[in-house]
């Protein structure tokens, strides 16, 4: 009875057959790992630095003693057809911070889109170096630009807001995300503060038409507290976002990991070495089959 082949035996001439192609090709898998290494090692010193400055921030709540006044009054006022408002939103906060129409302020205010596209700006001339005017830079292209080196992001356990900017300029990057904070809590406090002043005209309106003692009563709590609030925006700076820890210049850089990209660089040559010596080695079973077959008889 002939017993079959054993596949165990075939495996491990495989396996010493492709060690030994391994071992004669060495110089071709070094060669292959040097220029890996070498290409990284290129890619690292020309990709431009880029720093990270992060601010740490905190949403600001309304004061209780205005919420608590209108959620008193609350079903009275609404009788009366007055909106009442809800507490702030962090969404909305974050929201608007990552708007076109916030950035678009914020990069016309600054004149920033000169330095987000600096490659094609001559600071000399102050003109741009571009075939014509439909290459120039549009406002929305620096929105889109500044949106990708702008980071927010919410720490949904403690509520705090990390805000960051990656620039090559850490100088930069940290006035800018300061700056950013600014101008939010600046626009944010103007805006109620000009809601405030239009209820506070329509609650005095309704105050004079209104003879009910019971709704005057309501209406004066109302008002009482809408000038609170109005006045507490007056004098608080971080209207809605309050600065725990500001941005500060950064003094390491983010990106590149030189060292990670050399690493890598190295693996996947030294990589792409074995699969060139394993794929002309199977190019050359294909083409000399016989010989092959004229092997294993021996």
């Amino acid at each position: 009875m002939i017993e079959p082949p054993s596949s165990t035996g075939e495996n491990e001439i495989d396996l010493i057959e492709l060690i030994r192609t391994l071992l004669s090709a060495w110089k071709t898998i070094l060669s292959a790992t040097v220029l890996g290494a070498g290409v990284a090692f290129a890619y690292a010193l020309v990709t431009p630095e880029v720093f990270k400055a992060e601010a740490l921030l905190a949403p600001v709540r309304e004061e209780r003693g205005s919420s608590s006044a209108f959620s008193q009054f609350g079903g009275l006022a609404a009788m009366a057809g007055i909106s009442i408002p809800n507490d702030s939103n962090v969404e909305q906060v974050i929201a608007t911070l990552k708007s076109g129409k916030f950035l678009q302020v914020f990069i016309e205010r600054n004149k920033l889109l000169s330095v987000l596209f600096e490659d094609i700006w001559d600071s000399k001339n102050q003109t741009w170096i571009v075939e014509s005017a439909e290459h120039q830079p549009t406002p929305q292209k620096g929105i889109g630009f500044f949106k990708t080196i702008l980071s927010v992001a919410e720490d949904k356990k403690t509520g705090l807001i990390t805000l960051s900017i990656s620039w090559k300029d850490p100088e930069v990057a940290a006035q800018w995300a300061n700056d950013l904070v600014k101008q939010l809590n600046d626009q944010l406090r103007e805006q109620a503060i000009a809601d405030s002043k239009k209820r506070i005209g329509y609650l005095e309106q309704e105050l004079a038409k209104t003879t009910l003692q019971d709704m005057r009563t309501v209406l004066y709590k109302l008002l009482e507290s809408e000038k609170q609030k109005a006045m507490l925006a007056n004098v608080n700076e971080d209207f809605a976002l309050k600065v725990i820890d500001p941005a500060i210049v950064p003094e390491a850089r983010a990106q590149p990991n030189r060292r990670l990209i050399v690493v890598l660089g190295t693996m996947c040559g030294g990589f792409l070495g074995i699969l060139a010596v394993l794929f002309l080695q199977f190019l050359q079973k294909c083409k000399n089959p016989n010989k092959e077959n004229t092997q294993a008889h021996v």
